[in-house]
């Protein structure tokens, strides 16, 4: 007799074997790695072409999804050969695919597999990048412990330009840790808003934060862990004192030389916006919120559950900055998020009079309705804090995209529609399977199953997940795949057994041949 979640579980396991029997490395003495990228038509790796080259990719960054997959198949399962399969594609990068002692992965470098050698991005050169990546560390620390040790203190070691404020750059090269070790530093704090020439986005910050914290889960060391809460609460520290929105980055960039810029903000909005004297990290696009109230928040709050009482800091940050945005940013009535200051005052509706960083002469700034995947946040910080004004967010973002209504306060009987709108959202079904892991209520994981049916019957197709029905190229790197696995453990009361999906991003960005810089999820798989 068939059990809840067989339809999810089986479908996982056909793309999973696809992803193992087509995307393995097929050039030359073969690798254990997989390709990037398939096209589902002809079998053929996605290629990439830089500088009179075509590259095969294989970059396990941008495959972390894939592995998390393969553990929990394996562990659902019983068959060994999924998670042995994603063993012996990170010990080999441990081996071989080393830039010091970081790994040549992320946003700017990769492995080719027909060329078998390292390749970066011609227009960035080799820089090791990490942007809300969010790599499964614990599966890392099971493969090999030291190295992953290791790399960690590498990427902290790479970034991080100066201790006593916590600058970092996106950006990495390798460097010689100091006799101490790489905690050893001495920190100053003092105020943020410094000039500095790194970009200290919380996209890259978020990766610092996750990564040292996973040295103290794994290993009990103290240390990077307060260099993590540190790095968090730089952040925090950009709060403005009335509103308690934080910016998307604490320090204010500037790149000296004749090609150099000053605060990029400053240079397209200083004359514009003269009384609110804006900078960068005091002004927050519809995008930047998106990540700051997204996956920065997500990882914040699967710290606090993961590490418990001393992560507990980090859901306390997360669940104060969604209710600053949701305070000062939000419109419960239309459910729009706006572009906003971090002193409360709102773009939306401001005519931009100079080109620059946030768009060019003529464009106007614009409100973006809440998505599935703030839905899915909003969710999760409630779970966390319990605070109403969350679930009202959650609640309207609910009703704008069909699933009915969560309750009209938590703990109130929803009222979700059977058809679930025909969503197929996998960010939606996250949050109502985050609804499921707070109340125990049966409606929220019937809900949750549907909107998994829709996903599974409007984009897998001929063993694949695609994005839309057009699509002739898939990314190995589903994370569609891993939140249905999430969903059949949890129709099968197993989901503990299944790696959680932290919101994690993939991307590879790099100067194509003839088109300029290029990132390959919207050029190769739209």
């Amino acid at each position: 007799m068939a059990s809840r979640g067989d339809s999810l579980l089986q479908a996982v396991r056909e793309y999973a074997d696809n992803a193992l029997r087509h995307g393995r490395d097929r050039y030359g003495d073969a690798t254990p790695l997989l390709a990037d990228g398939l096209n589902v038509r002809t079998g053929e790796h996605v290629r990439w072409k830089s500088d009179g080259q075509e590259w095969i990719l294989s970059n396990l960054a941008n495959q972390q999804h894939l592995f998390r997959t393969l553990s929990g198949l394996s562990r659902l399962t019983g068959e060994a050969r999924y998670r042995e399969a994603a063993d012996q594609a990170m010990a080999f990068a441990f081996r071989e695919l080393r830039y010091g002692d970081l790994l040549c992965w992320g946003g700017h470098m990769a492995y080719d597999l027909a060329g078998k050698k390292q390749v970066h991005a011609s227009d960035k050169g080799p820089q090791h990048e990490l942007k809300c990546h969010f790599p499964f560390y614990e599966w890392m620390f099971e493969v090999d412990p030291a190295q992953t040790r290791s790399y960690v203190e590498a990427v902290w070691n790479s970034h991080v330009t100066d201790w006593s404020n916590l600058e970092f750059s996106r950006h990495g090269k390798p460097r010689t840790p100091p006799e101490g070790g790489v905690w050893s530093r001495p920190y100053g704090g003092g105020d943020v808003f410094f000039e500095g020439q790194g970009l200290t986005f919380i996209n890259a910050g978020s990766d610092l934060i996750y990564a040292a914290s996973q040295l103290f889960r794994f290993g009990g060391d103290e240390l990077p862990l307060q260099w993590a809460k540190r790095l968090a609460r730089r952040y925090v520290e950009t709060r403005h004192p009335d509103t308690g929105l934080g910016g998307y980055q604490f320090s204010i960039s500037i790149l000296p030389g004749p090609r150099g810029r000053g605060d990029r903000a400053v240079e397209q909005f200083g004359e514009q916006l003269l009384p609110e004297r804006p900078i960068e990290a005091k002004l927050t696009s519809v995008g930047q919120l998106r990540t700051i109230l997204g996956p920065a928040a997500i990882c914040k709050l699967a710290l606090a559950e993961t590490l418990g009482e001393a992560g507990q800091e980090f859901g306390q940050w997360a669940a104060k900055d969604l209710i600053a945005y949701a305070t000062h940013a939000y419109d419960l009535s239309d459910n729009t998020f706006h572009p906003v200051l971090t002193s409360g005052v709102r773009l939306t509706g401001i005519r931009m009079e100079k080109d620059g960083y946030y768009g060019r002469r003529g464009d106007v700034f614009q409100p973006v309705h809440g998505d599935a995947l703030l839905f899915w946040s909003y969710v999760r910080g409630y779970r966390f804090a319990a605070d109403p004004r969350l679930w009202s967010v959650a609640r309207r973002i609910g009703l704008h995209l069909g699933l009915g209504d969560i309750g009209l306060e938590a703990g109130a009987a929803p009222a979700l529609l059977e058809t679930a709108g025909g969503l197929r959202s996998p960010h939606a079904m996250m949050g109502l399977l985050e609804l499921y892991r707070w109340s125990g209520a049966e409606p929220y994981l019937d809900a949750a199953e549907r909107v998994g049916l829709n996903l599974l019957h409007g984009s897998f197709r001929d063993g694949y997940f695609l994005r839309s029905p057009g699509s002739e190229n898939m990314k190995l790197d589903c994370p569609e795949a891993l939140m249905l696995l999430e969903l059949a453990a949890a129709l099968r009361g197993r989901a503990e057994e299944v790696p959680a999906c932290v919101a994690g991003q993939s991307f590879f960005g790099a100067a194509y041949d003839g088109l300029g810089h290029q990132i390959d999820n919207s050029l190769l798989y739209r």
